[in-house]
């Protein structure tokens, strides 16, 4: 179980509560040299794996927060936050990068979202009560997969518990979850059967809630939701052999997306997977793995918020499929892990197809219609070779070291397109012909490569330090976006944008250097990081008659068109435990970043658009017996380097507490209950954009507020 926050708000002191954190992670350090922990179980997160991997692994579990995506949970890993569009849309950000730089794979597959402003968000698709997260820190190994710019998490069930004994057995968990301020209801029931050699699991969820009210007792619109979901598991293990496979199907019925100009009344998603592993050689494994999924969308901007004028009624129908093949070969030891004194290799290849489709309608006008993204297709295909090693000096202290190198093709084409309008508009007309005579294929080759090694500082002290560099091609709707619309995969900055087929691929150089330091129940890790891009893709003004004509007629601003301009991020991020006894705890972690255009728009090299400013949370953890309890501070300071482009608005800083409290009843039953936003603080988080719903207590172009005080009970019985 991660500690519990939640994040965001307004604070009377600026940067201090902030910082706080991060002078707790080195003040933990000079208490720990002096105290010797007793042996306890109460750690949260655990740094588990391979170092100089910077593998960083965790369990989750639903209890520790209202947020139905698990945003808050997720937001207490150093360097990572969850930009937030709706409660159930939010897109996770790691080091200031977010959307498809970051590699999010949901029960190790990734997921294409129909949506083509993110309201289908790989988060959306996470169902399960207990969650295990992976957390490629810094230069992700190329064997997590390709355009991993921005880093890589894996979120997925934990691994399954099989029997002792040749017999099925069957258990049945089941959890509810109520929160009064939303009137939020959230209940997981799981089926889960096993033999000594084989499983099969069954897990539904039910989601709803209401509007929410912000610490000031403001409604806060579209902040209500109404999801279920449905997985189905199985799998077969012998000597050499494992079999796994997986279905799940996520129904979002009407979802509110404050942050967005259209609101969710549906998204059907189905996602799948079939795993087998195979030792073919006493230190050889084939890993094979099929998977896929689809979604199918409709939003409009009427039916769920205050409707404008008849005429200007849209309804966005979109749908998306994918279908992917990984193939690994990974040398292994007698252990089961890589190889490290004789080395270990990994090798492997990839392909991995999505389509997507949209169409644009006015339901009070039947002629009608922008078919804006037409039967697109978007191929990558890859092979990358990984070599885990290490350096053995006289001292008889390992020094591993890893190398990787990715090869990869994408391959993107679109089908003509069309509009209502262009028999009207002249505008309108040459953007449809100017798109369909075009050469609409394109095609993108990326080289990823990693290298990383560890070094001893001391006995209880390593460095590591990481190399790389890593591409990504530009997404369909930044290429093929013709006609002026807020598809921005997600931004939120309500600017009109069209797409670019002259873009380059984006290329990151990146540069990591962490230590991490264990001590008698201490355990401190820290990371400054530092990556330049090239090519980074980004809205600029539009140079298109055509396009800027339609935006004034729209009454809206100059559009922006995606064009490549370089960009750096820098910053750091820690995270400390130390166990000062074994009933005290106390565990933080914080990050800053720093994002900026290296070359000027209008002669001004510009911040980048909704970076997560200075922020951490510290837990202080008390166990005993049956008795679990933790007070969360999570803190952020204001955010002033905005982009003014995006007509991005500062952000006040902010403190919030949050408080919850376990009690294992008996070993089948646990009851928790939760606090959030203990002192009913009003606050707005900087990363939860700004409203785009008229006719509401918060005003058009106000941050959204996050939610005031929330108290909340958890109950979860075993059968």
């Amino acid at each position: 179980m991660l500690n519990h926050i939640q994040s965001n708000g307004r604070m009377m002191a600026p940067k201090i509560l902030a910082a706080i954190s991060l002078a707790v992670c080195l003040a933990l350090g000079s208490a720990a040299s002096s105290a010797v922990a007793e042996e306890s179980n109460i750690e949260r997160i655990e740094v588990l794996g391979q170092i100089n991997s910077g593998l960083l692994e965790s369990q989750i579990d639903f209890e520790d927060s209202s947020s139905p995506d698990l945003r808050a949970q997720l937001s207490q890993l150093p360097g990572v936050s969850v930009n937030g569009n709706g409660l159930v849309s939010g897109i996770v950000q790691y080091r200031g990068l977010y959307g498809d730089r970051v590699k999010v794979k949901i029960d190790d597959i990734d997921i294409a979202g129909a949506g083509p402003n993110a309201m289908d968000s790989p988060l959306s698709h996470v169902l399960g009560t207990q969650q295990e997260v992976i957390l490629y820190q810094g230069v992700a190994p190329v064997s997590v997969g390709a355009e991993s710019l921005g880093g890589a998490l894996v979120i997925r069930n934990n691994k399954p518990d099989l029997n002792t004994r040749d017999k099925w057995e069957s258990t049945a968990a089941l959890t509810a979850t109520y929160f009064g301020n939303n009137d939020s209801k959230n209940v997981n029931a799981e089926v889960f059967s096993a033999t000594d050699n084989a499983y099969i699991s069954v897990q539904g969820q039910l989601q709803k809630a209401g509007n929410y009210e912000s610490g000031n007792g403001d409604e806060v619109p579209s902040t209500f939701y109404d999801r279920t979901g449905l997985k189905l598991g199985a799998g077969y293990f012998t000597d050499d052999t494992a079999i796994n496979a997986l279905v799940g199907y996520r129904n979002t019925d009407e979802s509110g997306t404050p942050a967005l100009a259209m609101d969710i009344i549906y998204v059907d998603s189905l996602w799948y997977k079939l795993a087998v592993d195979r030792e073919f050689s006493n230190d050889w494994q084939a890993k094979l793995k099929l998977y896929g999924n689809q979604n199918e969308h409709d939003m409009n901007n009427y039916e769920l918020r205050s409707a404008p004028m008849p005429a200007m009624h849209r309804l966005n129908t979109v749908d998306s499929e994918a279908l992917g093949f990984d193939i690994d070969f990974v040398q292994f030891g007698q252990n089961g892990q890589t190889l490290r004194s004789e080395g270990g290799w990994r090798i492997g290849a990839s392909y991995y197809q999505q389509k997507h489709s949209s169409r644009i309608t006015n339901p009070n006008n039947a002629m009608f219609f922008i078919h804006n993204f037409n039967d697109i297709e978007r191929d990558l295909l890859s092979a990358y070779l990984e070599y885990d090693g290490s350096f053995n000096s006289t001292d008889k202290i390992d020094k591993p070291w890893q190398i990787g190198l990715r090869a990869s093709e994408v391959t993107l084409n679109a089908d003509e397109v069309g509009s209502s309008m262009a028999m009207m508009n002249p505008n309108v007309a040459a953007l449809v012909m100017g798109f369909n005579n075009a050469n609409r294929e394109v095609d993108y080759q990326l080289v990823d490569i990693v290298l990383k090694t560890q070094m001893p500082l001391t006995e209880r002290a390593d460095i590591t330090f990481s190399l790389g560099q890593k591409e990504r091609a530009p997404t369909y709707s930044e290429i093929y976006s013709w006609f002026p619309l807020e598809v921005s995969a997600g931004l939120a900055d309500g600017r009109n944008y069209i797409g670019n087929l002259n873009l380059k691929k984006e290329s990151a150089k990146k540069a990591d250097v962490g230590i991490q330091y264990q001590k008698a129940g201490f355990s401190v890790m820290g990371n400054v990081f530092y990556q330049k891009i090239d090519d980074y893709i980004i809205g600029t003004p539009s140079e298109s008659s055509p396009a800027n004509m339609i935006t004034t007629m729209m009454g809206a601003q100059q559009a922006l068109q995606w064009n490549n301009l370089g960009a750096q991020l820098h910053g750091l991020d820690v995270y400390a435990s130390y166990e000062i006894d074994k009933h005290w705890q106390i565990t933080s972690s914080a990050q800053w970043v720093n994002g900026k255009l290296t070359e000027a728009i209008n002669s001004e090299k510009l911040p980048l658009y909704r970076v997560a400013p200075l922020s951490g949370n510290i837990t202080v953890n008390w166990q005993y017996d049956r008795i679990d309890a933790a007070l969360t501070l999570v803190a952020a300071a204001k955010q002033d380097e905005v982009s003014s482009l995006q007509n991005e608005s500062p952000t006040a800083g902010y403190g919030v507490f949050n408080f919850i409290l376990d009690y294992e009843l008996n070993a089948a039953m646990n009851l928790s209950f939760v606090i959030e936003n203990l002192a009913d603080k009003s606050y707005a988080q900087h990363l939860g954009g700004v409203n785009r719903v008229a006719n509401a207590d918060i005003s058009l172009g106000e941050k959204v507020p996050e939610i005031g005080r929330n108290i909340g009970v958890h109950l979860d019985v075993v059968f």
